[in-house]
């Protein structure tokens, strides 16, 4: 391998944070130009050592005592030696990030909403010798690009992680807070791998109008009525079925699980109070009431009709059947002849025989 007799980062585009010199043979007396904006990490074996800020140095075993020491150390003596040299930039950068995540389980009924985000960084190096180390050594970078690749993925995991512990209503109440929140997570992250971010920016953050509606406390008691009206008939003895599939509203695969236990009762001592809501109302009752303590109603199993026309079991609280879409109650028809009433499915009255239609 040829000695080198001088090694600089001439060709650095303004987007580039870092180049990578492997396999360098050196000597002492060789030159290193570093230019205004950037330093050069004398690396080996995964390990950063000496750093040269701006200039045009010469090597001598003075100004690289920490590589020149492990050398000896190898007992590699002479005055050529191998190493690489890592340049990194000291500009600042932007960087662009945007993605899905969950907010923390909501309400009752466990609801989460799914957040669309997007945003920009703007952050430097501030430790070179530190960011080295993480990048070229721990992680295996090669080139500028993996780098940013790495950055981008390291931001939005953060930010997924930081949703994940707020649930939907201090998300859609305190926005600027939370999102406030992140980008102080994503500083302190960012300092662990030698990286200072100056601002952290969300360009938009969007928030489902479902969830701002479920955020209201009338938008929860909706949600709520309307997926135990179409989960609760459909569940069976030990909370299965329906429920257990999360289906209905839209609320996901924990809500039904969340409804199933809830209508279980307590087992053991110590066990959390289970509560039961009122498919009318959707106030919170204890399991094992009969009457919602709220509005009245019956909270034992829903009775079921057949539909006249189709024959599906329906619950009888429902108007229109759910497979035909007839209706389950028949207005009476009265006979214009002899005043009986009669259901409206007649033709003809069940008294004298007039016809009705």
């Amino acid at each position: 391998m040829p000695i080198i007799e001088k090694v600089s980062w001439d060709f650095a585009d303004p987007n580039d944070i870092a180049h990578r010199f492997p396999n360098l043979s050196l000597k002492y007396g060789s030159q290193v130009i570093v230019k205004e904006n950037q330093w050069a990490v004398f690396f080996r074996d995964g390990k950063a050592y000496d750093v040269f800020g701006p200039g045009r140095h010469t090597i001598t075993s003075n100004n690289i005592p920490l590589l020149t020491g492990v050398l000896k150390a190898l007992r590699i003596i002479g005055d050529i030696f191998e190493c690489e040299v890592v340049f990194v930039s000291n500009s600042q950068f932007r960087g662009n990030f945007g993605g899905q995540a969950y907010s923390a389980p909501s309400g009752n009924i466990q609801y989460q909403a799914e957040l669309g985000y997007f945003g920009y960084l703007l952050y430097k190096v501030e430790d070179p010798k530190l960011f080295v180390v993480e990048f070229f050594g721990n992680k295996g970078a090669s080139t500028s690009s993996d780098v940013e690749t790495y950055i981008r993925g390291f931001i939005n995991e953060r930010v997924m992680d930081e949703f994940a512990h707020h649930d939907i209503f201090n998300i859609v109440k305190n926005l600027d807070e939370t999102t406030d929140k992140v980008a102080l997570i994503i500083r302190d992250e960012a300092a662990r791998i030698g990286l200072k971010v100056i601002d952290t920016v969300f360009e938009g953050v969007k928030i489902p109008e479902e969830a701002r509606r479920f955020a209201t406390s009338m938008g929860q008691q909706a949600m709520t009525m309307q997926y135990m009206k179409e989960t609760t008939a459909e569940i069976p003895e030990g909370a299965g079925g329906a429920a257990a599939a999360g289906v209905g509203a839209g609320v996901g695969i924990a809500m039904g699980t969340a409804l199933g236990k809830a209508m279980q009762p307590s087992q053991g001592a110590g066990a959390p109070q289970q509560l039961v809501l009122c498919p009318k109302c959707g106030a919170q009752n204890t399991f094992g009431t009969k009457f919602c303590g709220n509005c009245g109603s019956s909270l034992g199993p829903v009775a079921k009709i057949k539909c006249p026309k189709c024959g599906e079991d329906v619950p009888a609280t429902q108007k229109f059947c759910g497979s035909c879409g007839s209706l389950l109650k028949p207005e009476d028809i009265e006979c214009p002849k002899c005043k009986t009433k009669n259901p409206s499915t007649n033709k003809f009255c069940s008294n004298c025989g007039k016809k009705l239609k």
